[in-house]
């Protein structure tokens, strides 16, 4: 029969992912599908994408060799507000092959996990969205921010991208120079000829200083504003256009280009840097992070150890510097090792931790 499995799921806004695995930790299959949050999706298309996951990481794996399962769900809570929700997720795990018992928890709680195999500390994530948790016993005890992206998730990848294109619109528009960062968010969003067009940007200025009126340009005059360029206007309205045609939450795609642009120096991508770590660390130190217990992060935004990671690692040095740092590469890794948990017991799962997770390449001391 072989070692018993268990499967372990992050359910996101934007994707989800299963693992199956051994109890000690040898990873069986993977599974990658949509989104699941059905406060996002609603419930059956949320549901569909789990399943999808969960079935492409069973593979050809009998699912009545799993012995324990559990998922980290974002929106879990209306899911099972959802008169429908519970038995149509019973149904879910039968269809896929599942007879053992299904644990639903909240995202947050498999991201801690995916970072420590700690109960208390703190946890950290920004991705899509942004959240800070001080948990208590593998469950959070107390939140700041996540609120969603259009009331909060200060620090997120959605916030750093709208950053951004808000950035190549000042620079189209003549407010901003045509920067690194501009000319990367109108190539990703438009035409990438575009973003090297005579006509991308409007500082045409003279050597007097005066706005000159090149390629025929006609100013739209003194109700707008004096010497504003008719085509650089235009292209600031294709750029609006760009951005509303997509799902929202797609300005997070842009993040990466704030971090290569910052790289290169560019003064946008790094005011959009320094901001987002400054909210990001506020909201840390909203749910009070206790000296030597650990703090992880989590999330792509953070995980990708970028500059932001940095910035923020930099902060966390300074005012909590007894707290060892782990980084939540995989959620998923994370419910799976809480599902072996449920099987071991708090003794014999914490050795494993490191085989699911891999923390040992993953943490690291504030000092």
């Amino acid at each position: 029969m072989g070692d018993p499995c268990v499967v372990g799921l992050d359910v996101g806004g934007t994707h989800s992912r299963a693992l199956l695995a051994t109890v000690g930790g040898r990873v069986l299959g993977t599974g990658r599908a949509g989104g699941g949050n059905p406060t996002v999706l609603g419930a059956e298309p949320a549901i569909a994408n789990i399943v999808a996951a969960l079935r492409a990481a069973l593979g050809n794996v009998p699912g009545d060799r799993v012995e324990a399962c559990v998922v980290g769900l974002a929106g879990v809570s209306t899911l099972i507000a959802d008169p429908k929700g519970p038995g149509t997720l019973e149904r879910a795990w039968a269809d896929a092959g599942l007879s053992c018992p299904v644990r639903i928890v909240s995202d947050v709680t498999v991201a801690f996990a995916a970072g420590t195999p700690r109960p208390d500390g703190t946890l950290l994530v920004s991705g899509t969205g942004a959240v800070a948790a001080r948990m208590h016993d593998r469950l959070p005890a107390r939140f700041r921010d996540g609120y969603g992206w259009l009331l909060g998730d200060d620090g997120s990848g959605f916030w750093i991208g709208r950053q951004a294109a808000r950035a190549a619109i000042a620079a189209v528009d003549g407010r901003a120079p045509m920067a690194e960062l501009a000319k990367a968010v109108l190539e990703a969003l438009l035409e990438p000829a575009s973003a090297q067009s005579p006509d991308a940007g409007v500082d045409s200025r003279s050597t007097s200083g005066k706005e000159s009126n090149t390629a025929g340009e006609e100013p739209l005059g003194a109700a707008i504003g004096e010497g504003f360029a008719v085509r650089g206007r235009r292209r600031a309205a294709e750029l609006v256009r760009a951005v509303a045609a997509q799902p929202t939450v797609a300005l997070a795609s842009l993040a990466p280009l704030v971090m290569a642009a910052y790289e290169l120096g560019d003064p946008a991508a790094q005011r959009i840097v320094e901001g987002a770590a400054r909210v990001l660390v506020e909201s840390l130190d909203g749910v009070g992070p206790v000296p030597g217990e650990p703090v992880v992060l989590g999330g792509s935004v953070l995980v990708s150890r970028g500059p932001v990671f940095e910035a923020v690692a930099a902060a966390a040095r300074r005012r909590w510097p007894d707290s060892p740092l782990g980084l939540a590469r995989d959620g998923a890794a994370g419910a799976g090792w809480l599902a072996a948990r449920d099987l071991l017991g708090d003794e014999a799962a914490a050795p494993v931790h490191v085989r699911f997770t891999g923390d040992d390449r993953s943490s690291a001391k504030f000092s």
